[in-house]
């Protein structure tokens, strides 16, 4: 990590005069008032002078009783201005502000001598969290979100559709929010609460405790002995809802960067065989899990700058939930798959002419400038060795890991999550987690390597499809928590579910919301899940998605209403590329052109849809057309029903 300005720390100690301390964001528009009430430390926070949470408490407890937690008095509070600003190895921006002004509240309580409460003001939003030194037993805390007014709210579900919308006082009290929460207001903010810096304890969610009113269930972690320090739960705070996308947040709550050479670490598309097995090319061939095929990925992938890998999913060393399978030794045996969708081993012929050899696949692969990413799951982490597992993968020369189906919980499931990554990054390894994974929380920062997630509903994951409307609520909620796999992109759209038997339902989208949505969803490593031959059918639309950096100067949401639609720009140098999606209805969107250099006229390709494309019926027709737009002009676009539309600008 190199820094572009060094950070800049100021601080003073305020003995308490008052029951009451205010800290301001740097631009003064948002502030935190912490006071003592009933020997009970609360936050409230202000938006121009307008209330959006009332005071609600910040209940820290120990033993297995919540409802007993400790009683405080002040001691002092410490101010900190800090401003640096910083290079990520890979982004949606080249360099990130950090300014922040930081308020340390002491406490001393009978039960707990030593702890602090800080707090975090930045002009984009809110960050608390607790430390207790020396901890004697179990630690938990849980804060409320005593909002002042009515909000309509999204929440994360796993591996489905995401709740919502749905009014806060609708929210059934006895059922818990997964974070991201993103929330509109009734005064027109955008507030998200989600988390950051996830190092040690479970994730929280959120109860509904009155008609506006939430707080994070109370968790209990045994930590280490020096210090409890939990994680940083924040507040995002946006005028428009793409100001939630556009924040930097949760990343500058994290470590700086851990790994000292990065140089290995390259963004980029990578080819997947899962999605694609069965699928039959043009030329009559068709695409298995072997050799011959994932040669025909590496020469495809080869032919394009910004495809860098192919992922070789399960059952590659052979199945993947049998403890006995050894994950550094290729499989011996044919794959058949089942009408109910199962997987079923067939011994190998006698005469086997392409035997499955993945050191090999990756010598060949990397010949062409091709890296391979190779899964592996919980079954295979345990059964062996996995340091030495991953010792031979670096050997090989493979780019990095697909990890599968964790299935340990609580906070457990992070402190392993976190070993994994670290230990990738000891052996030169990119990391995607699937299945379930920890939720982003701008660890990106700190191990950069941790390249990716599932966390989201994935197209054709879990046997499950998604329909446009899911789209436009995901970048605004999952998104919010960094590189995401959704494996958008695929081109091969009619018939998908009919003729390919690892794409379970009908795809519902048009080929032009797919190039646009590999730019909307912001990915690392994004998973394009169609053969090759699906893309030099439309090679015209593919440039789209090949000629992307995968890691960009400059993001702005041009336009965006959660559920309805979004428009994203990303520049890379002196070129930009701009993708817009609607809901099912689709219908227009006017985007406005003064982001660019005042003055300037730029070459415009725009990929659309055609006035018959609809995402039910006809969803592979589009049109190219070229264009110029000037700085500052207003454009005004159509999209079909659950389409989408792409431009890329070049400066004439």
């Amino acid at each position: 990590m190199k820094y572009l300005q060094l950070g800049l720390l100021f601080s003073s100690i305020i003995a308490f005069a008052s029951a009451d301390e205010t800290v301001h964001s740097p631009d003064g528009k948002i502030s935190v008032t912490l006071s003592l009430k009933e020997s009970l430390p609360h936050w409230a926070v202000t938006v121009d002078g307008q209330a959006i949470l009332n005071p609600g408490a910040i209940k820290i407890f120990s033993g297995e009783k919540p409802e007993k937690h400790y009683q405080f008095e002040t001691q002092n509070f410490s101010l900190k201005k800090f401003n640096e600003t910083w290079k990520p190895t890979w982004g949606q921006f080249s360099s990130v502000k950090n300014q922040y002004h930081e308020i340390s509240w002491n406490l001393k309580g009978s039960k707990a001598k030593d702890t602090m409460i800080h707090v975090r003001v930045y002009d984009e939003g809110v960050a608390l969290r607790y430390t207790v030194a020396d901890p004697k037993t179990k630690i938990g805390e849980s804060t409320a979100f005593h909002f002042t007014n009515e909000g309509t709210l999204w929440s994360a579900n796993g591996e489905r559709r995401n709740h919502g919308p749905i009014k806060f006082s609708a929210w059934h009290k006895k059922r818990q929010l997964r974070m991201p929460m993103t929330a509109k207001m009734e005064n027109g903010l955008h507030l998200a609460v989600l988390e950051a810096g996830i190092y040690h304890q479970y994730p929280f969610n959120l109860r509904r405790t009155g008609t506006n009113s939430f707080e994070t269930v109370p968790q209990m972690t045994q930590w280490p002995e020096k210090k409890a320090e939990s994680a940083w739960r924040v507040l995002s705070i946006g005028r428009q809802a793409g100001d939630l996308i556009e924040s930097n947040l949760i990343w500058n709550l994290n470590p700086a960067n851990k790994i000292k050479d990065t140089s290995w670490i390259k963004p980029g598309y990578t080819l997947w065989d899962w999605r694609s097995w069965g699928a039959t090319a043009p030329d009559g061939f068709q695409y298995d899990l072997d050799m011959v095929s994932w040669r025909r990925f590496v020469d495809f992938a080869a032919q394009h700058d910004n495809v860098r890998y192919l992922m070789l999913d399960a059952n590659w060393y052979g199945p993947e939930f049998d403890p006995k399978m050894d994950p550094t030794k290729s499989r011996d045996h044919l794959l058949e798959q089942l009408e109910n969708g199962h997987i079923r081993r067939k011994p190998a012929p006698a005469d086997w002419k392409e035997p499955i050899d993945v050191p090999g696949l990756i010598q060949y692969a990397n010949s062409k400038g091709v890296g391979i990413i190779l899964y592996i799951n919980e079954k295979a982490r345990v059964n062996y060795d996995f340091d030495k597992t991953l010792e031979t993968y670096a050997k090989w020369g493979a780019a990095g890991i697909k990890y599968g189906f964790m299935r340990i919980k609580g906070d457990r499931k992070v402190q392993e999550t976190r070993k994994i990554v670290e230990t990738c990054a000891k052996h030169k390894l990119l990391v995607d987690f699937h299945d379930g994974p920890i939720q982003g929380s701008g660890d990106e920062r700190t191990w950069p390597n941790y390249i990716t997630r599932e966390f989201c509903h994935a197209q054709s994951d879990a046997k499950r499809s998604f329909d446009p409307d899911h789209f436009v609520t995901t970048v605004f909620v999952n998104g919010l928590t960094g590189s995401l796999d959704m494996a958008n992109g695929l081109y091969a759209i009619k018939g998908a579910a009919e003729v390919r038997p690892r794409i379970f339902q009908k795809v519902e989208t048009t080929v032009v919301a797919e190039t646009a949505r590999t730019l909307i969803s912001y990915a690392a490593l994004a998973i394009l899940p169609d053969i090759p031959e699906a893309y030099e059918a439309k090679a015209d639309l593919f440039k789209f998605i090949t000629t992307m950096p995968m890691t960009w100067d400059e993001s702005r949401v041009l336009t965006g209403e959660i559920g309805k639609h979004i428009s994203v720009a990303r520049r890379a140098g002196e070129k930009w590329w701009i993708g817009s999606v609607k809901d099912s209805k689709g219908g227009q969107l006017t985007l406005d052109f003064s982001f660019l250099p005042e003055g300037t006229t730029w070459k415009a390709t725009l990929y659309e849809d055609t006035p018959h494309t609809h995402y039910q019926t006809n969803p592979e027709a589009y049109l190219i057309r070229k264009s110029e737009i000037k700085a500052g002009e207003k454009l005004t676009i159509t999209i079909a029903p659950g389409g989408g539309h792409c431009i890329s600008l070049e400066k004439k």
